[in-house]
């Protein structure tokens, strides 16, 4: 009889303690779930138009980065040497920066792109359904993206006028 009781003992341990662990889990999993990046494309499609910026000449190079991410500051070199070795001026360039603390961002940018720094809901970000960052947008001069990336390398050649 006490083999009986023991191992009943034991059996009730181990299933409260495979539902503490259930619990544990469904918790996590609900928590990965509010906190999961939108679904949808990340960037806009390749073919559409690009909603009206102020600033921007066309053709036109835009470049989307943000301060929490940490391939940003990996792109920018890149982006500058981009615009630079296409010819573009100030004013055919926009780069938008979000998040907290974007004025080391903008300093770089600025003499080479319209630098626009907005929070994440701000109203150029909120034109552009970028789910990922940093993002960068080659356009025609009807705004039309010809060629979009999350990294400068993959945009391919710049579009010239």
């Amino acid at each position: 009889m006490p083999y009986v009781i023991a191992a009943l003992v034991i059996v009730g341990v181990v299933s409260a303690l495979n539902l503490v662990l259930t619990l544990a889990v469904i918790r996590r999993m609900r928590h990965a779930e509010r906190h999961a990046a939108p679904s949808g494309p990340p960037l806009l499609p390749v073919g559409s138009t690009v909603p009206d910026v102020r600033g921007i000449g066309r053709p036109a190079v835009i470049g989307f980065f943000d301060t929490e991410c940490q391939a940003c500051p990996g792109q920018l070199p890149p982006f500058l040497q981009l615009v630079a070795s296409a010819g573009y001026s100030p004013s055919q360039v926009l780069a938008v920066v979000s998040g907290p603390g974007g004025e080391s961002y903008a300093d770089a940018l600025r003499g080479s792109a319209t630098v626009i720094t907005e929070p994440a809901n701000g109203p150029v970000c909120l034109a552009f359904p970028n789910s990922a960052f940093p993002a960068f947008y080659l356009l025609d001069d009807s705004g039309v993206v010809r060629s979009r990336a999350v990294t400068v390398a993959g945009l391919g050649a710049p579009v010239t006028a």
